[in-house]
């Protein structure tokens, strides 16, 4: 019988492997949620993971314009390529395969963003932004008159703000 790792180190391992496997930079709560979704690691456990991880340097974030992003280091990815092989391939296998089906979702959260606010007793604030992984690409705020319409221009923006994107900018550019 193969010897593997089991708890916190078992853990750390397996926040490594999946954040290798998803082949982007979630942020920490992204992070967790894709653990917990799938049943592979507790909120605290990732949590705790991840910040014993960061602390070794094996992990680091950087700003971008979603929040604090995460990424395997250099020395990290030397640490998984040496002990990858401690957590059971089938273990290895289902992180890699919920990673896949996952991270389009993941990306899709780091490239757009819908949200609305109150701003007054009807009306609402909605602000979108198409992002870039080094900055905002654009960001529009509109003031709509209920709740209704701004939860309808969130859900849609997402599909149609490389269409909103396009006149805007080729409204700017035209001589």
């Amino acid at each position: 019988m193969g010897y593997f790792s089991t708890g916190v180190t078992r853990d750390k391992l397996m926040v490594l492997y999946g954040l290798k496997s998803l082949g982007m930079q979630p942020t920490k709560a992204q992070l967790a949620d894709f653990f917990c979704i799938y049943d592979l690691l507790g909120y605290f456990e990732v949590q705790n993971a991840s910040y014993e991880l960061e602390e070794e340097g094996l992990i680091s974030a950087v700003p971008r314009p979603y929040g604090q992003a995460y990424f395997v280091t250099p020395q990290g990815e030397q640490t998984l390529d040496m002990f990858a092989v401690e957590l059971p391939s089938s273990l290895r296998d289902k992180i890699a395969a919920r990673a896949k089906e996952h991270a389009p979702k993941l990306i899709s959260q780091t490239r757009f963003s819908a949200r609305t606010e109150r701003a007054g007793e009807h009306a609402r604030r909605v602000i979108l932004r198409a992002m870039e992984p080094h900055g905002e690409l654009l960001r529009i705020e509109l003031l709509l008159p209920d709740e209704a319409s701004a939860r309808h221009a969130c859900s849609v923006w997402e599909e149609r703000s490389e269409a909103v994107f396009s006149a805007v900018y080729n409204e700017l550019t035209r001589e």
